[in-house]
């Protein structure tokens, strides 16, 4: 008899294609969060551009860690997928 092979139900692939939608949210939400927070905290301490310009770069900073984590999960998945089938 020849192995059977495990098939990926549908809603693995779903789930694999809501993570990886997860990223371009991220790229786009935490740098404009971080530059809203810190033109919030310019106008409250009245200094200039300067929070603004830092609030972006910590967004900046935060979507890419948090894009990595995603992406290596998504690869730990596709990896454990491909154990289970052989």
């Amino acid at each position: 008899m020849a192995p059977q092979s495990k098939q990926k139900s549908p809603n693995e692939g779903l789930r694999s294609a809501g993570l990886l939608l997860t990223i371009p949210t991220l790229l786009i939400v935490s740098p404009l969060v971080g530059f809203f927070v810190g033109s919030w905290l310019d106008r409250r301490f009245k200094c200039g551009p300067w929070l603004g310009i830092l609030g972006l770069a910590v967004g900046f900073a935060a979507a890419g860690r948090e894009t990595y984590l995603i992406y290596r999960r998504y690869l730990a998945e596709e990896e454990g997928d491909k154990q289970a089938r052989r």
